[in-house]
């Protein structure tokens, strides 16, 4: 066999390393009866004591194991190295075993004075598995392959006190099974690895929502393939896994999470209610722009409570509202581990000290028993209102008619007088047979929470249904997973705020660019309006100065304080509404209360200042909160929009990753320009790590977060296990397969069906045409009766004519409360 020869090529670098080690011939490959040497074994009396030089065999730095070209290394250069630290030399046994086809791991150690002073790295199939894993009882599992047959390649190196290095002292190169091909080789357990870039990245592009698969197939885009990739979307679930597991716990890490926004928010509002042993029970938050929001458009809320948002299935309670672009609003949410009175209760009266004691004018919810009982205890002077589309619902399951529940939606929906109501609900009741039902007398007695004709001119800003709270419900699905703990839950919670807000700001923009085209024979009204309200709002108006176009004035009367004008219908003289004027005060109602309800102008109260030949919207008729100047005056708004603090750090590293990419795909071509560009980088690092030191920004992010929080030791979550119920009708004996009430429903005309699609699309139904389809129909094969207008009529001093008007919009509402 000729002897191997050794050549040492200087290259510049930056870290003066001397050595690059690499064959000068294609010489024979060693035989197997020469794979084990030690030190002694290669003191070589034809090698020159320059050519022995041991500077150029010491490893100081991963950047020279980068260097290292390892296909032409011999077995002689191996055990000539010595490494600065003991970590080196496993990263270089580690390169090495990639480009042979084998994974290494650590082994064995020796320990003298508390110190390693000698280490074994060895081949992954070393040894054996013992065989009570192989005859495990109860075993899940399919059992892993065997791996290990005793293979003896290793790695054996120990510390040098009189060079302060880490010498080779025996090193093995025989394997009895067979090496992997260097293309599969990533595969194995000890090279796939995520570097600190890959988890970084891992973790900024996991903050914004986006799937672990989905991030993985990112970085394979960067990498230039998945076979560049030396990790798998397993290795990521782990990591997370692993972060997770070092934070502290849930709750302690949630509300050091809530502490780093108060940093940032001063008007951040968080409380938390424990129980027995410190147990948790409930959580609940809101940030500043909740605050500012429910300040300006907190007259109306509107809760719900869904289900299976997070790890452990407790109910997530959102408040919300409408703002002045007609668009859902977040002023509030909490976390709970029940649904009692009490719970409910505590969530009110914090949101009352979070808004600094401002009360809602009304309240919408989906009937739950303990939110109603909690509502009338905090919010007495509230007006109550039940969910339509719930109560449609409900009349199904209870009844299980679907003639009764088209008759109940008729009589919910259509704006009777209070007198023509209690007739048709005899009448009604009386037809069908259920006078003795018990779900009969309680929406009886409940009947000023759900029946038009006791709630209308209560203001509800075109809330009839929780459609919007479902909605919101399935757009946080998209940000918030079933398996995030609290932490995530809180954090991809602020992200779906954040969005919201996003989205309110481009509405801002759209209102406050350019004019809208005018399109009615109201110009003059239309144009004073597209100043006024925001787009969105201004939308909706004129679609009712396209309905005023189709009234018409038939009479006008006047009296002491006002003038009174009867509106009707062309081609339909029994449609009759009576609209007000009072001089004085340049104030206009209308008998269907509509502006009382929505804060729009009716198209009856347009029709009317369109005979008057009236060219302005008169102030009354403006509600503030659907203008341009909602928030105008309002300090804080502007605050709110500053950058996170790391946001600028998160853009940095963004466009150094999108230079470094590109470096890493073309550099990587040809050898001379990969050495050059190495050398490069190598050189910037080194001046960074100069200048600011090698600092973690992420560990100083999670030591600022936890450091205190950290001490205060782990707080068990409060959690009631539920049984299984339907998730349809949230029954259980049953599930959605042969649900009954689904199936009925299925067979039952929905008549909520022209309104909220989700957030995306805003509701735009609450100001909805006059609809004839529940007024004017037969009721049992009779003609309607038409709402009695006496009681209005009288107030203003004139005589008595029929007259109706009502909001009819509707809302399809999906239901979101369970997710699968």
């Amino acid at each position: 066999m000729e002897p191997q020869t050794q050549v040492f090529d200087e290259l510049p670098d930056p870290f003066h390393i001397h050595y690059k080690l690499q064959e000068a011939s294609n010489s024979q490959r060693h035989t197997s009866d020469q794979n084990v040497h030690n030190v002694s074994d290669h003191v070589d009396e034809d090698v020159t004591s320059d050519a022995v030089d041991m500077d150029q065999y010491r490893i100081n730095s991963w950047e020279d194991i980068g260097k290292i070209d390892f296909s032409s290394l011999s077995m002689k250069n191996i055990c000539q190295l010595h490494f600065a630290d003991l970590g080196l030399a496993f990263e270089f046994y580690n390169s090495y075993a990639k480009t042979r086809g084998f994974s290494v791991r650590k082994s064995r150690s020796r320990i003298v004075d508390g110190k390693v002073r000698e280490k074994a790295y060895v081949c992954s199939c070393e040894g054996y598995r013992l065989e009570k894993w192989n005859h495990m009882k109860n075993r899940v599992r399919e059992p892993k392959p065997e791996t290990r047959c005793g293979c003896m390649s290793k790695l054996h190196v120990f510390f040098d006190a009189v060079i302060e290095s880490w010498v080779v002292r025996d090193f093995c190169d025989e394997h009895n099974h067979d090496l992997v091909v260097p293309k599969l080789a990533r595969m194995l357990r000890s090279h796939k690895k995520m570097t600190e870039p890959d988890i970084s990245q891992m973790n900024h592009m996991k903050e914004v929502g986006i799937s672990i698969p989905n991030i993985f197939g990112s970085l394979a885009s960067q990498c230039g393939g998945y076979e560049n990739v030396n990790f798998s979307i397993k290795d990521m679930h782990n990591q997370v896994a692993k972060q997770r597991r070092q934070l502290p716990d849930d709750l302690t890490s949630a509300m050091a999470y809530l502490e780093m926004l108060a940093a940032r928010d001063r008007n951040l509002f968080y409380s938390v209610e424990k129980g027995r042993e410190g147990v948790f029970r409930q959580i609940f938050w809101c940030d500043g722009r909740c605050q500012l929001d429910y300040d300006l458009f907190g007259d109306v809320l509107a809760f719900d409570a869904t289900y299976k948002k997070n790890r452990y299935r407790l109910p997530v309670v959102i408040f919300s509202g409408v703002n002045h672009h007609n668009q859902t609003v977040v002023f509030g949410a909490a976390i709970v581990s029940n649904e009692r009175k009490s719970t409910y209760v505590w969530l009110l009266k914090q949101l009352l000290i979070a808004m600094k004691g401002k009360i809602p004018t009304s309240v919408i919810t989906d009937g739950h028993q303990s939110m109603a009982i909690a509502i009338q205890e905090v919010f007495p002077n509230a007006h109550h209102r039940l969910c339509a589309w719930h109560l449609m619902r409900n009349a199904t399951s209870n009844i299980h008619k679907p003639q009764f529940t088209k008759m109940f939606t008729k009589l919910m929906l259509g704006d009777y007088e209070v007198g023509v109501f209690e007739q048709k609900w005899e009448e009604m009741v009386g037809f069908f047979g259920v006078e003795d039902r018990e779900w009969i007398a309680d929406m009886y007695g409940k009947r000023n929470m759900w029946a038009t004709a006791h709630i209308r001119g209560k203001f509800f800003a075109g809330f009839r249904t929780t459609s919007r709270c479902e909605s919101l419900h399935a757009v946080l699905k998209r940000y918030v997973k079933s398996r995030y703990n609290l932490t995530e839950f809180v954090q991809h919670f602020q992200r779906c705020l954040s969005y919201m807000r996003h989205r309110e700001d481009l509405a801002d923009f759209k209102s406050s660019t350019g004019q809208p085209v005018m399109q009615t024979h109201f110009q003059q009204l239309e144009r004073s309006a597209a100043t006024i309200y925001t787009w969105q709002i201004f939308v909706l108006f004129r679609s009712m100065l396209h309905k005023a176009s189709t009234l018409k004035v038939i009479y006008e009367e006047e009296k002491s304080s006002c003038k009174i004008y009867q509106v009707s219908k062309f081609y339909k003289p029994n449609m009759i509404w009576h609209v007000s004027f009072h001089g004085e005060q340049d104030e206009f109602k209308c008998s269907c209360m509509r502006m009382d309800s929505i804060g729009i102008p009716c198209s009856h109260i347009l029709a009317v200042l369109g005979f008057l030949d009236i060219a302005e919207l008169p102030k009354s008729l403006v509600l503030r909160r659907w203008t341009r100047k909602a928030k105008e005056g309002i300090s804080g708004y502007d605050d709110m929009g500053g950058l996170m603090e790391d946001s600028l750090a998160i853009s940095r590293r963004a466009c150094l990753a999108h230079w470094c990419k590109q470096i890493m795909n073309e550099g990587c071509l040809k050898g001379d320009i990969f050495n050059e560009s190495r050398d490069v980088l190598v050189n910037i690092l080194s001046c960074i790590r100069t200048h600011s030191g090698d600092n973690n920004m992420m560990e100083e992010h999670a030591e600022y977060m936890y450091e205190d929080l950290a001490k205060n030791g782990s707080t068990e979550i409060e959690t009631t296990r539920k049984p299984k119920r339907c998730s349809y009708c949230r029954k259980g004996g049953h599930n959605i397969a042969t649900c009954s009430m689904k199936k009925m429903d299925e067979r039952t005309p929905q008549f909520d069906d022209d309104a909220a699609e989700n957030i995306e699309g805003e509701d735009y139904s609450f100001v909805d045409a006059e609809s004839d389809e529940y007024v004017h129909t037969e009721w049992f094969e009779e003609e309607d009766e038409y709402l009695d207008s006496s009681r209005y009529y009288e107030q203003s001093g004139g005589e008595t004519e029929s007259s109706m008007d009502y909001d009819s919009g509707g809302a399809n509402d999906d239901d979101d409360e369970a997710e699968l």
